[in-house]
């Protein structure tokens, strides 16, 4: 199945086509450039593999979380393309693209992972993974929480197996816990060509997004939204 695939859910991202076993993914490495680079960035993947973007037949897009103009860049250009094409289109959670990368780099496949996003304000939004071999994605996820960013690393099991581009920030703290287990670097962020996969086995599951249907997880309300929340 020809897949294109998208991931501008954080500074920087990447796309990637993928079909009979080959992958081209093309990062975006340029912190704020989504919109100015991803047509030609899916263009050139397309291409590198002898079709054109418009003979796609699956769309893949990381939803969130994220922030919120990369995940618009990357949610409006996937169902643009999807309805252009008539290709299907699955939406994944970053969380699931990272545990998958995070399994793979460390050959942890059979434990708990424990992934943290960045949130802002001294907070991280965080998921726990647990394998499920009954699963598409291999994972049953947790709801993902908001919560402090030293409680979560205080409160971590021992030798907890910890991932997610939410480390970058607080990898002191990370790193002055001797029992826990940090994943590399490379597995931190979701990549296009790791959500091509997953999107592709959640559609042959049976999963499909409606366009209209598929709406973003961001990391946290907008500043409109939790000024008009009720108090308390």
């Amino acid at each position: 199945m020809r897949t294109l695939a998208i991931d501008t859910s954080l500074a920087t991202g990447s796309v990637a086509a993928a079909a009979a076993g080959s992958t081209v993914e093309i990062e975006l490495p340029v912190a704020g450039e989504h919109a100015r680079r991803i047509a030609a960035a899916l263009d050139e993947a397309a291409h590198g593999l002898g079709w054109k973007v418009g003979d796609v037949e699956l769309v893949g897009v990381v939803r969130g979380p994220g922030s919120f103009t990369g995940l618009r860049v990357g949610l409006s250009t996937a169902k643009a393309i999807a309805w252009a094409s008539g290709a299907a289109l699955v939406g994944v959670s970053g969380f699931d693209v990272v545990a998958g990368r995070t399994a793979r780099l460390t050959g942890a496949a059979a434990e708990p992972l424990h992934l943290a996003y960045d949130a802002g304000r001294g907070d991280l939004f965080v998921a726990e993974a647990v394998p499920a071999a009954d699963a598409p994605t291999g994972y049953a996820l947790s709801t993902p929480r908001l919560v402090g960013a030293a409680a979560w690393v205080a409160d971590l099991p021992a030798r907890a197996i910890v991932s997610g581009p939410g480390l970058a920030h607080v990898i002191d703290a990370i790193n002055a816990r001797a029992d826990l287990r940090v994943a590399p670097p490379e597995a931190w962020r979701p990549m296009a060509a790791d959500a091509a996969d997953l999107a592709t086995r959640l559609h042959a599951a049976g999963r499909a997004d409606a366009p209209a249907a598929l709406v973003p997880d961001y990391l946290r309300p907008t500043y409109a939204d939790e000024s008009a929340a009720p108090p308390g």
